[in-house]
């Protein structure tokens, strides 16, 4: 480089130095004037020009929570800051907010608009996420307000905005369905059965009978109640069933009574399980993982929200809760969840009380009450989320019982106790156990011993009859004095199962009685619709020995099913009941075929036939079962190669009828509690209209026409 420009430049960059070394030092003097003042803040000032940029601005702001826009605000805002002109009307636009005025003075003055937490491309993992509550971020380019509470400012939101369903309204509406059983065979007369459940309603109230009539019992009333539906509460007087205990067994009384119920809680398909809490700071996706399995999937907005667990099973489990965000963001919880709608819900006791005189059923006799009083009450409740008791008192004219119970559900299982106590002395226990399925070992046990004063059942045992009501009585109690007991035990080997099966009872002055044995399940091939598994099984008695093994097939197809079994079995008896012979074996198998097929308007039909090899007998069977909109059908015929009782055959035909407000909807291919009548105006079949229920295809009907459609009762339903 020559020499001449490099000292000019020189020159030049020494003038400039001179010049600027007194302005440097002028500005390191006021800086140190500042901080001798005690000023840590520096001070600054908007360039020449730009005044109008640092004075405050009156805004109309988007106010968002959660992701979501909940309304606007005025505002005033100068760099870095913001303030509310009406901080409580801005603190009311926070959904489910505990205490408005509380935040709204956390909301007055002057508020740092946090600039930097804005989202862009360069701060996506931290932007949009403020820990200082409560606070705001500010956009000013957009004229947009995210708010930010801490989860403890927060109410729940419920699971359903209302907690009841509403109640029914309009005139009076009728159901009511019917059956019809024939059964017979070759040289014996036919009997019949003749069933009929109606249940006559007018807003919460009802009228609900179970009527029978059969061919050697004559007309049986089995219910005739009428009921009212108030908030989590039953009431019901007539001819009912009273829920009894544990050790005594459901007994029907003529008499009133009262109980909690949810059925009309809008809520009630969650109410059995935990209840699950989950804090979301914007909109996001739950998804539920049972074991790694998807069971179900929710969305829901932001806040504290109660989970809807109505499609997770029963039962107590670990629980993964991963949750995705609108952002994207993907995180997981873990929880331990319970459910089972034997135990009373969280926070929500039961109630009951019923009082009436005991009722039977007499041949040829409609109604058969008794001359003993019978009355019952009781509470229960759900302590924790692991722990809940009851206590019943029970009892007639002549002596009063206590059962005090209690439940323990723990990851790996479910343990129900009880006892029992009457004041004639009489004394029972009872202990249940069901393992949670979680690992690979699996049970369950049954134990009770009841020790009757007298020798007779702790309460006069009813006898039933066949109705359309879901939920059989069943006699938990056969006799007096006994000790029972089952369970089942079973291990998981990779894809096979070894069970143990076993039960025990033993009556006063009775042999006792016993059953135990092992079984095999190994499923060897599952490919194109093809099961194929091996299955062995053994069995003792107090009278006979008995053992299979063989192989089960299974193959599925569009409409076709094919089952088959072939093996070999054998049975000895050591008191000669068994069926021909004292020991006998031989080998054996069945093989079954069915055809299934349903159109658009959800007709089916349903075709099957088997014949079936067993120790002591071959067997034939056919059958046929149509579902339509006018109800369903069955017809069976069976016959016994050299056996007794020679050709078997047996038809069922049921339906249903609904009326309400003049209009009558006869048939129905599902037999449930309450309908809806669609009803088309305009020219006779001039369109055809699918109906949805809840998005689901429920059937066709034509212009001019109607559709009657059964449902499950106390659901709210979409319809379209």
């Amino acid at each position: 480089m020559p020499l001449r420009p490099l000292i000019s430049a020189l020159a030049i960059a020494l003038a400039l130095l001179t010049l600027l070394v007194p302005t440097f030092a002028a500005a390191a003097a006021a800086a140190a004037a500042s901080g001798a003042a005690g000023h840590a803040a520096l001070e600054t000032e908007a360039p020449d020009g730009f005044d109008d940029l640092a004075q405050p601005r009156e805004l109309l702001v988007d106010v968002y929570f959660g992701g979501k826009k909940v309304g606007n605000a005025v505002a005033v805002a100068r760099p870095g800051f913001l303030e509310f002109r009406d901080p409580k009307r801005v603190a009311s636009l926070i959904p489910n907010l505990a205490d408005v005025p509380d935040v709204a003075d956390s909301l007055t003055g002057d508020l740092p608009t946090h600039a930097n937490l804005i989202c862009s491309q360069s701060n996506t993992d931290t932007c949009g996420k403020l820990t200082n509550f409560p606070g705001i971020i500010f956009d000013e380019d957009r004229f947009r307000l995210d708010l930010f509470v801490s989860p403890g400012m927060l109410r729940v939101t419920p699971l359903a905005m209302t907690k009841f369903l509403e109640p029914p309204h309009g005139p009076v509406s009728l159901t009511s369905s019917v059956g019809l059983a024939l059964s017979g065979a070759q040289g014996r007369a036919a009997l019949y059965n003749l069933q009929n459940r109606t249940i006559v309603g007018v807003g919460p109230a009802r009228v609900r009978t179970d009527l029978s009539y059969a061919s050697k019992l004559g007309l049986l009333v089995d219910d005739f109640v009428g009921e009212l539906d108030r908030p989590n509460l039953r009431y019901s007087a007539g001819l009912f069933w009273a829920p009894g205990l544990d050790l005594t067994g459901r007994r029907r009384i003529a008499g009133v009574g009262f109980g909690t119920q949810f059925d009309t809680r809008a809520d009630r398909e969650s109410l059995m399980g935990t209840s699950l809490i989950l804090f979301l700071s914007q909109p996001s996706r739950v998804e539920f993982l049972i074991d790694g399995r998807l069971v179900a999937s929710r969305s829901y907005d932001a806040g504290n929200d109660i989970l809807d667990t109505s499609d997770l099973p029963d039962g107590s489990y670990p629980l993964v809760l991963r949750i995705q965000d609108s952002s994207g963001a993907m995180r997981e919880e873990r929880r331990f969840f319970v459910k089972t709608p034997e135990v009373a819900p969280v926070d929500q006791p039961l109630y009951f009380a019923y009082a009436g005189m005991l009722a039977n059923t007499r041949v040829r006799h409609p109604v058969s009450l008794s001359n003993t009083l019978y009355y019952q009450g009781g509470t229960a409740r759900r302590l924790s989320r692991p722990f809940a008791l009851d206590l019943s008192l029970i009892g007639t004219q002549k002596k009063v019982m206590a059962e005090v119970g209690a439940w323990l559900l723990s990851p790996l299982a479910q343990v129900r106790a009880a006892a029992l106590l009457s004041t004639a002395g009489d004394k029972a226990v009872l202990v249940q156990g069901t393992s949670s399925g979680q690992s690979r070992l699996n049970f369950s046990f049954d134990l009770r011993r009841v020790w009757s004063h007298d020798g007779r059942p702790l309460i006069p045992l009813p006898s039933t009859t066949q109705n359309f009501e879901p939920d059989q009585p069943t006699s938990a109690q056969i006799g007096g004095s006994y000790v029972q007991a089952s369970g089942t035990l079973g291990y998981r080997i990779g894809a096979a199962y070894l069970s143990m099966l076993g039960s025990l009872r033993r009556d006063a002055h009775q042999r006792t009685d016993y059953s135990i044995g092992p079984g095999l399940t190994w499923p060897v091939l599952s490919r194109n619709g093809l099961q194929l598994t091996f299955q062995a099984d053994a069995q003792r008695t107090r009278t006979t020995t008995q053992g299979s093994i063989g192989l089960h097939l299974i193959y599925t197809a569009k409409r076709v099913t094919a089952t088959g079994t072939a093996g070999y079995g054998s049975i000895s008896s050591r008191d000669h009941s068994a069926p021909s012979a004292p020991s006998a074996s031989r080998a054996v198998g069945s093989l079954s075929a069915g055809y299934y097929y349903e159109n658009a308007d959800r007709t089916q039909l349903s075709l099957d036939a088997g014949i079936e090899r067993s120790i002591d007998t071959t067997a034939a069977n056919a059958g046929a079962t149509v579902y339509s909109r006018f109800g369903n059908a069955r017809a069976d015929v069976l016959d016994n190669f050299g056996g007794r009782g020679g050709l078997g055959y047996g038809l069922t035909l049921q339906s249903a009828v609904a009326i309400s407000g003049g209009e009558i909807g006869v048939g129905a291919r599902d037999l449930n509690d309450s309908a809806i009548i669609v009803d088309v105006g305009g020219d006779a079949g001039s369109t055809n209209f699918e109906v949805l229920v809840n998005e689901q295809p429920m059937g066709h009907v034509r212009a001019g026409g109607q559709l009657p459609i059964h449902l499950e009762p106390y659901r709210s339903y979409a319809v379209r």
